[in-house]
């Protein structure tokens, strides 16, 4: 613990520099899993980087102090020589603990579990006049629940001690792949069988197309205690990526007789599983290039189809600007309305699907808030679908109108949406969801008015890179028209990976674009 007080005080001291004058920070993590352009300066930002290790393991208490950048596949190694795990498990393995308590974590275990941030027992935080205090559910209450999913705004996170699960020798999953063929309003009566069902613990699907999809249903089970056989991989690179294993599964569940087929997975490979291509975003990448879709092209080309590496190729290459990257989460009834605005508007497929429980012992709503009487284990009235929507397009002022209007109808909906992707509200839009009087108060008692509010932080430009360009002089026009033309911008992108392992932070005083 002497090395991180050290670090934490002197993250304190700089903090304190900044709020003697007045000066607003960024923090400086060492990665992003956020889709929004990186304005980090050396001169604005806080560096936090070498929070980055998990300092202890209690087994017996089952719970881990984890500094915040640690990624979910360091933790996640850390833990299972113990037998335990984390209970949410982020599915992409560069995303850290302090991302998943600041931003929101909802995963295939949710459904049980809720989102990330509900796994905490407590933080430690500099607060914005670079004081160190410790928040839990009893201490400092609003400050911690107040600091979930609150980007950074009320200071900056430096420990977290998380829950821990305990797990079989052998740790395994054994998923279990049921068919859809009839749409979301089949796949939330098919989520709501299965949450009922003690077998499982994880749960989360696929829509290949509006009405033919799969859920994929996971056991926590061990190795040891089945028969001998290949287990499914998908973290080497030889391996499939998985949606498209779980869409060849879904039509030999459909076909079979006996039942759905199940796999049996590493539990590392099944907590990793979207990594490889990204979900599907690797797919657009390859067509993007004219690579061909090949088991061969997606063996050769492994090293740029991780999630670590796509971000960061993505990042540089500005491309983020014309996909559109959304997680929204709406409850049950609301789900066909989303769905169908989404095949209207969007197009593409897949979607992801996933349920979360927004409702807890403590906390209820995305963002983190004291409740006054515990939920019932059985109440599902707290349920949301989530769906992520994932792909190039719109193009042009379709891109902004389609996030416009998704963000409107989840609002209207009942639902809200992940912050960690650019957000298109006006300030007016965005305080009406979410409570800016109570932020406010939280932000002046911790000191924090000078820092960025939640809007100002997760904002994009309302009037699109388009809108931009009118205010260039014409050599930046022709300059930002050039770079725009494919695939120059894509390639460097994909180049600045091989010579560069930095992206978010710029070594002169310039901003990143």
């Amino acid at each position: 613990m002497e090395i991180h007080n050290a670090i934490v005080q002197r993250i304190s001291a700089h903090v304190k520099q900044f709020y003697n004058d007045k000066t607003p920070f960024h923090i400086y993590h060492g990665s992003t899993n956020s889709t929004r352009a990186s304005t980090k300066l050396r001169s604005n930002t806080v560096d936090t980087s070498s929070l980055n290790r998990v300092l202890m393991i209690d087994q017996k208490r089952k719970v881990a102090l984890v500094e915040p950048n640690v990624p979910m596949d360091m933790l996640v190694k850390a833990t299972l020589p113990y037998r335990v795990i984390p209970p949410v498990v982020m599915e992409f393995p560069g995303i850290t603990a302090g991302g998943g308590f600041a931003g929101t974590g909802g995963e295939s275990s949710s459904y049980r579990h809720s989102f990330f941030d509900r796994t905490i027992n407590w933080i430690e935080i500099v607060v914005g006049n670079g004081d160190i205090i410790t928040a839990s559910a009893t201490e400092n209450s609003d400050l911690f629940f107040g600091a979930a999913c609150s980007f950074g705004t009320l200071g900056i996170t430096t420990l977290l001690e998380i829950q821990l699960l305990e797990l079989p020798v052998e740790p395994a999953v054994e998923l279990t792949y049921f068919p859809i063929s009839m749409g979301v309003i089949e796949a939330v009566q098919k989520m709501e069988h299965l949450t009922a069902d003690p077998t499982y613990q994880y749960l989360d699907g696929i829509l290949f197309a509006k009405e033919r999809g799969v859920i994929c249903a996971g056991s926590i089970t061990s190795a040891a205690g089945h028969y001998p056989g290949r287990m499914q991989t998908f973290t080497g690179p030889s391996d499939p990526w998985f949606y498209m294993h779980a869409e060849e599964m879904a039509a030999a569940s459909a076909a079979e007789e006996a039942g759905p087929v199940k796999d049996l997975i590493p539990i590392t490979d099944y907590l990793f599983r979207y990594d490889r291509g990204g979900f599907w975003v690797g797919k657009y990448a390859f067509e993007y290039f004219l690579f061909p879709q090949t088991k061969f092209m997606r063996w050769a080309l492994d090293h740029i189809s991780h999630t670590r590496v796509m971000y960061h190729a993505v990042h540089k290459s500005g491309l983020f600007r014309e996909y559109t990257i959304q997680d929204v989460a709406v409850p049950y009834t609301g789900a066909k309305e989303l769905v169908d605005f989404v095949d209207e508007s969007f197009g593409k497929y897949p979607l992801w699907i996933c349920p979360v429980r927004s409702t807890t012992a403590h906390v209820s709503g995305l963002v983190a808030e004291p409740r006054s009487e515990p939920a019932s284990e059985l109440d599902d009235s707290g349920m949301m679908l989530s769906v992520g929507v994932y792909g190039p397009g719109p193009k042009g002022k379709k891109y902004l109108r389609f996030n416009h209007e998704l963000e409107k109808l989840v609002n209207k909906l009942g639902g809200q949406k992940w912050l960690y992707a650019r957000t298109y509200y006006t300030e007016e839009d965005f305080w009406l969801i979410y409570d800016r009087s109570t932020r406010d108060e939280l932000r002046e008692k911790y000191h924090a008015t000078y820092l960025p509010n939640l809007y100002q932080k997760v904002r994009a430009d309302r009037k699109g890179s388009s809108g931009n360009l009118i205010h260039l002089s014409w050599m930046s026009r022709l300059q930002e028209r050039i770079w725009r033309q494919w695939p120059i911008c894509g390639l460097y992108g994909l180049m600045h990976t091989f010579w560069n392992k930095e992206y978010l932070l710029n070594k002169s005083k310039k901003e990143l674009v």
